[in-house]
């Protein structure tokens, strides 16, 4: 199938996360098991890239406040706090207004449309909900921890993983590489460089009707690029081009678990970011339910 909205679209392919999409997605939550897809948020410790703000959190009041003298009125003491959270510095789902090429985004917006008040054209409030069937690419060799930074995940990989699936307009394709892991295990590795899917996957991608492609690293797509004229070529080819959505720093080993053992690539996936106004991203806590 090919992506064709209507001009003047900003949904894009979330258009294509229609009823039969949803109840498609329905029917793989067929046991009640619900497994969180989100990186723990923690001040100063996220895999997050070096151009974005680490996340903060503070109190604003809290137990201390009390034994300094703070009486607990009328009748009750409470603890509160705040964050401060780069749209983009967690696990996140990124808007369509989000990339640009020759200074022409989604649905042949201008980037001007983009201004320091954020996107007056394809902003994470113009997107919604994602209710659909989320299909899982286990890329890490057995025996791995997780893939080398820099290691692409062609599409003949993906093919062979979900070979049978019969993905379908609307799914969502994730992708694990066990890359949160190494990083864990040794933040020297850097946040420049991670692997993630090939460029040769682009139209086996659009070709199957994916409206959601994820990953547990920052870009989704490999990086460096092997393409020596653009450094995120999926984001230009996917998101610019077909308003396919990002969703990027999942936390999937769990469900790779899960699914493994109950010889199953399918789920109901659900994903909410927030409404925030004009905003190019979202931090989102996607479940996956088998």
């Amino acid at each position: 199938m090919r992506y064709r909205f209507e001009v003047g679209d900003e949904r894009g392919a979330l258009n294509l996360v229609d009823e039969r999409a949803v109840r498609r997605g329905l029917d793989s939550a067929s046991h009640g098991t619900v497994i969180p897809l989100a990186q723990p948020i923690r001040a100063g410790a996220a895999p997050i890239a070096a151009m974005r703000t680490p996340p903060v959190h503070f109190m604003s009041r809290d137990g201390g406040d009390y034994a300094a003298g703070l009486p607990e009125r009328p009748g009750f003491g409470f603890a509160d706090d705040s964050i401060l959270l780069a749209c983009h510095g967690a696990t996140h789902l990124d808007a369509l207004a989000h990339v640009w090429q020759d200074g022409v985004m989604y649905g042949g917006f201008s980037s001007d449309e983009v201004t320091s008040r954020g996107a007056k054209r394809c902003g994470i409030d113009k997107a919604g909900p994602f209710v659909c069937r989320g299909l899982l690419v286990d890329a890490v060799p057995e025996g791995a921890d997780g893939l080398e930074p820099g290691t692409p995940v062609p599409v003949d990989v993906l093919r062979a993983a979900l070979d049978g699936c019969d993905p379908r307009p609307g799914d969502a394709l994730l992708v694990r590489t066990g890359w949160p892991a190494l990083w864990r295990a040794d933040p020297s590795i850097g946040t420049e460089s991670w692997p993630g899917l090939d460029v040769d996957s682009v139209e086996w991608i659009l070709e199957a009707g994916f409206a959601l492609v994820g990953a547990d690293t920052i870009g989704v797509e490999v990086s460096p690029s092997s393409d020596p004229s653009c450094a995120s070529p999926l984001h230009i080819a996917l998101i610019r081009d077909h308003g396919v959505y990002f969703l990027e720093l999942l936390a999937l080993d769990a469900l790779a678990q899960a699914l493994a053992a109950a010889g199953r690539r399918d789920f109901l996936l659900v994903v909410a970011p927030l409404p925030i106004h004009q905003a190019v991203g979202s931090p989102v806590a996607p479940v996956a339910v088998l």
